[in-house]
């Protein structure tokens, strides 16, 4: 099974560093880093793990639309793969709708946001300056003229889409040469209808693309422990409180009245009464979470649904799940 690491920035530079070299050492796929308003940079982050490492590929999922401008970032990723031989990944994504706003853009409503328009241009303009011609581009969002490339790209840099929309994970699997379905949590039902949209897009280009996900993962000797892991995850309790559709979770036996309680608690500020409430069924619906053995069964559901590189998000015994789940000795 082709696996490959994810983590948020919240990792030390030089934790990055040690975690890049031991994925490489356990023949993980590539290492995969979230772009982030608030934490460390994910450039640095890639420049750091590159400078460590000698094959593991290492890719940003995913940089955002709004505070990159596409010519940086094609200027930025070319560079990368220049220092690391080719393994960078461009992953670029619209924008944390949390955060952005926060700095004064508006992802909602879409109808004037025009989020798809958005990413095409920016696509656009990368692959135009990578190209190495002069670039002339009059967009909606973005404006290029008269800019050349100073210097010649010599690695392919893989571009991969990351997006929750149907409509960009179609056009994604159209231009790109990968998508990014899930930042960390979805069913592997919900993530085969996501896979449907990008069946779509590939129908159009004529071949397949790479569809990777991001899989929050917590794997301990001892089951309750991991599942535990998932309870006190803050980031699991905003977004089931939050962003997770409850209709996803239907067919695992929870009904949105269910969640009523815990959405209730979160809404009061009462995190740790919202993670009680949380329902066992919907850890395992949203997460792969037991002992090694389930971990596999779990993981290899997402394959079955369509996933072709599953990004282990790895939360609670974090060590215990890199060296189980590790290519090189599964």
């Amino acid at each position: 099974m082709k696996l490959a690491l994810g983590f948020n920035p919240v990792l030390s530079m030089s934790d990055a560093v040690k975690v890049a070299s031991q994925a490489e050492s356990g023949g993980y796929d590539s290492m995969w880093m979230h772009e982030s308003l608030f934490q460390r940079d994910v450039v640095s982050y890639i420049s750091a793990m590159a400078s460590a490492t000698t094959r593991i590929r290492l890719g940003s999922g995913a940089i955002n639309t709004f505070t990159r401008h596409p010519v940086t970032a094609a200027t930025t990723f070319a560079s990368l793969a220049e220092m690391s031989g080719g393994r960078v990944t461009l992953g670029l994504g619209l924008g944390s709708f949390p955060t952005i706003p926060l700095i004064g853009h508006q992802i909602f409503p879409v109808e004037k946001t025009q989020p798809l328009k958005r990413v095409r241009e920016y696509v656009e303009i990368v692959r135009m300056v990578w190209e190495g011609g002069k670039v002339d581009f009059d967009g909606s969002f973005f404006q290029v003229h008269g800019l050349t490339l100073g210097f010649k790209v010599e690695r392919k840099v893989p571009l991969y889409i990351a997006s929750l929309s149907p409509k960009t994970q179609a056009f994604a699997a159209s231009v790109a040469d990968g998508v990014i379905l899930s930042p960390a949590l979805n069913t592997a039902e919900g993530t085969a209808k996501m896979v449907e949209n990008v069946v779509r897009g590939e129908s159009r280009r004529g071949g397949r693309v790479e569809r990777a996900s991001y899989i929050m993962t917590s794997v301990d000797p001892d089951p309750a422990k991991a599942v535990e892991a998932v309870r006190t995850f803050y980031f699991f309790a905003y977004q089931l409180s939050e962003v997770v559709n409850p209709a996803l979770l239907e067919p695992w036996g929870v009904k949105a009245e269910q969640l009523a309680p815990m959405k209730s608690a979160w809404k009061r500020g009462d995190v740790a009464e919202a993670r009680r409430l949380i329902p066992g069924e919907a850890i395992e619906a949203l997460t792969v979470a037991g002992d090694t053995d389930h971990a596999f069964d779990r993981l290899k559901e997402y394959e079955r649904a369509g996933v072709t590189l599953p990004i282990v998000m790895p939360i609670g015994n974090v060590p215990f799940a890199m060296r189980e789940l590790a290519p090189s000795g599964s």
